[in-house]
């Protein structure tokens, strides 16, 4: 996605502000845009409806409605506006650098900064709780058992998790300097 986005930031180059309407609290703007298609230059002109006070723009390329990834048109506006800073709608968590991913089986080759030793203990617990439900998943009586058995388990964990991070709180706030 951030090639996506960086390859829209690039194309912005190509896109000239042509006419500005008022229209209301937002302002129509047509954006010119040209690429090179088969060796001749084509022109395409889109309207982006900008709104000056929230600095929001929507174009009617549907660019980021439609693929999640701000359009060259939208961004030439904002740089004609000399807006610095993408407001926090257009920041869609589950594409952030800073999103928190579980751990999947599936691997990639972004997967070499994470702890081996994680990796192995979250594969062993799956083998093990793969052969534990495969032998109880046959019975219905035992396999609500089982599933009440993981509830608990999970509710002790999490109670274990609260107290370890109210401790380490409370351990930072008796070492902080007055």
């Amino acid at each position: 996605m951030f090639r996506t986005l960086q390859l829209e930031v690039r194309k912005k180059t190509d896109c000239v502000v042509q006419s500005i309407e008022q229209k209301g609290d937002t302002i129509s703007i047509k954006v010119d845009g040209h690429k090179v298609f088969w060796g001749k230059l084509v022109y395409h002109t889109f309207i982006v409806e900008f709104d000056p006070l929230s600095q929001k723009g929507q174009c009617e390329c549907y660019k980021f409605e439609s693929a999640g990834i701000l359009c060259c048109h939208t961004l030439a506006v904002w740089s004609y506006y000399r807006v610095d800073t993408i407001p926090s709608c257009y920041v869609i968590p589950r594409l952030s650098k800073n999103v928190i991913h579980k751990h999947t089986y599936i691997k990639s080759g972004h997967d070499v900064a994470r702890n081996d030793e994680s990796d192995n203990l979250f594969r062993h617990l799956c083998s093990e709780f793969y052969n534990v439900s495969q032998e109880f998943v046959s019975c219905d009586e035992e396999a609500v058992i089982l599933r009440a058995a993981l509830c608990d388990a999970k509710s002790k964990l999490t109670d274990y998790r609260a107290s370890m991070c109210s401790t380490t709180v409370a351990a930072t706030q008796n070492t902080m300097p007055i």
